[in-house]
């Protein structure tokens, strides 16, 4: 019998899917770069929502946020929901590993939460702790991102206290806007922790003799935009150009009417079931110069860069060990981020492809196509069902991902028509659905008048839209059913068990 394969799943946090050197030269990702001589590029990759919590939960089960019900961030999976990918893998006799963020609870002042303050600094507890956790047998964690007051919590606040540091003098700024250079030394941020303790949990699995599902989970590049040298002066801001928000605003009167209050940086005025921080964290901030704009993508491509180099550790090991040939490499992120797209910061309702689409790379050792660019439609819901497929085990009958490993392998297959796409701003009776095919996206608002509707390849920039003009009708009605199948579709039936 072959030897199973191991699996290792990266993922960034917050990652635009543009933001790669294999489809964007301003970016420099020479190991991802690495990973798609191996493997391909996808670039038709989504997420299910424009949050953390909702897409984070969906990878690790397989299940659309509307059925395992983390429609956003403050929300929090179960303890004993599953079965999670992890436990599956489990079962197929694979040594299961976490390192990293997980964000699967809040992470702001929720009595209860592991993952939230003030729990994250109980560093005692995270000292005597290692899982088990949603499945993963071995877990080291950390939460929020760069310089924020928790950031510095958890397993890496452990270690971070083992080297010396003085946490004070680096962590405790939560402005999203805030960007810039880090004086956190490299040596000290939480990419190169991760890095490290992936490759120690590598060989932990190599020592037991099993196979490992490890998912290495960076918190780079969310904000806020600020990274350590040398990586802070490796782009000139100089140089990179600043994204065109021509039209957009003009735009957005034939758009939902939240659209415009956006825009115009209020808190979705129009509708009683939208306001604020519900609708995600999106805004314009037309403080900004051009230069400060400029800066920002200086420091947002120097985390992405710098994560790069310390994820080229990890494959370094890989190939150190002789194991990169016998490894299944996945790289994506949770989603995307407006970052100035659009005239627009963060992410949220609008539904741009700058925050639904992802990065995703694929290194398959059965790959027919290496270096290739695939067009085919992922979900960052198939990766449950595709892991499954690797370790040779069906997966759980209440998946509702699609076994991607024939598209990782040739680039001739494609597995998927369609893509969903859901978003529940609060707890109230909004809610937004995207059907998303090659060509078309069909924005849908439970109960109410209006739409959109988008040609994404005439219209890319989705400046037209199309949901209301007579000359669409048809079309728009054909996706309309598409739509409801493909809901249908993903609907679970568990088996019969008796007869009448």
């Amino acid at each position: 019998m072959a030897k199973p394969m191991n699996i290792l799943f990266i993922t960034s946090d917050q990652q635009r899917w543009d933001a790669l050197g294999a489809v964007n030269d301003l970016v420099s990702t020479p190991n991802l770069d690495r990973l798609k001589e191996r493997g391909m590029v996808f670039e038709r990759a989504y997420t299910v929502n424009p949050v953390c919590t909702p897409s984070r939960v969906s990878m690790l089960t397989g299940h659309y946020p509307s059925r395992h019900g983390c429609f956003h961030v403050g929300t929090s999976l179960p303890d004993a929901y599953g079965p999670t990918v992890g436990e599956q893998l489990q079962t197929a006799g694979y040594d299961t590993a976490l390192i990293g963020k997980a964000h699967f609870k809040p992470c702001y002042q929720c009595e209860g939460s592991l993952e939230s303050e003030p729990m994250v600094h109980e560093l005692d507890r995270f000292r005597s702790w290692n899982g088990p956790y949603y499945g993963f047998e071995h877990v080291e964690l950390c939460i929020g991102h760069t310089s924020e007051g928790h950031s510095c919590g958890m397993h890496y606040g452990v270690w971070l206290e083992e080297q010396g540091i003085d946490t004070s003098k680096y962590f405790g700024i939560h402005d999203y806007q805030h960007f810039g250079t880090w004086d956190l030394p490299q040596e000290y941020h939480g990419s190169h922790w991760i890095a490290d303790r992936s490759i120690a949990a590598i060989d932990r699995s190599q020592a037991a003799e099993k196979p490992f599902f490890l998912w290495s989970s960076f918190q780079d590049p969310h904000n806020p935009y600020v990274v350590p040298e040398p990586w802070a002066s490796l782009y000139d801001p100089a140089t990179l150009p600043i994204p065109s928000t021509e039209g957009d605003e003009e735009s957005a009167a034939t758009k939902p009417p939240f659209y415009k209050h956006c825009y115009a940086g209020e808190h979705y005025g129009d509708d009683p079931d939208i306001c604020g921080n519900d609708a995600g964290d999106v805004k314009p901030l037309d403080y900004l110069s051009d230069d400060d704009v400029r800066k920002i993508y200086a420091a947002y491509y120097g985390m992405v860069s710098f994560m790069d180099f310390e994820i080229g550790r990890i494959l370094d090991h890989l190939e150190e060990t002789g194991l990169i040939d016998s490894t299944v490499i996945v790289f994506t992120s949770d989603h995307g981020d407006m970052l100035g797209s659009h005239g627009l910061w963060g992410k949220g309702l609008p539904a741009y492809e700058e925050v639904q689409r992802v990065p995703m790379v694929v290194a398959h050792p059965d790959c027919v196509s290496k270096g290739e660019h695939s067009q085919s439609l992922h979900s960052v819901v198939d990766l449950c069902a595709s892991f499954c497929s690797i370790a040779g085990i069906e997966t759980d009958v209440s998946n509702q991902g699609i076994d991607q490993s024939a598209a990782w392998t040739d680039s001739a297959q494609s597995v998927r028509d369609w893509v969903l796409y859901e978003f529940q701003p609060s707890e109230g009776p909004f809610t937004q659905r995207c059907f998303i095919e090659q060509k078309w996206k069909l924005v849908c608002y439970w109960n109410r008048p209006y739409g959109e509707l988008y040609d994404l390849e005439a219209d890319p920039q989705q400046q037209t839209n199309l949901f209301d003009l007579a000359e669409f009708q048809d079309i728009k009605n054909e996706l309309l059913h598409r739509f409801i199948s493909a809901e249908m579709n993903r609907s679970i039936a568990r088996p019969r068990l008796a007869y009448a």
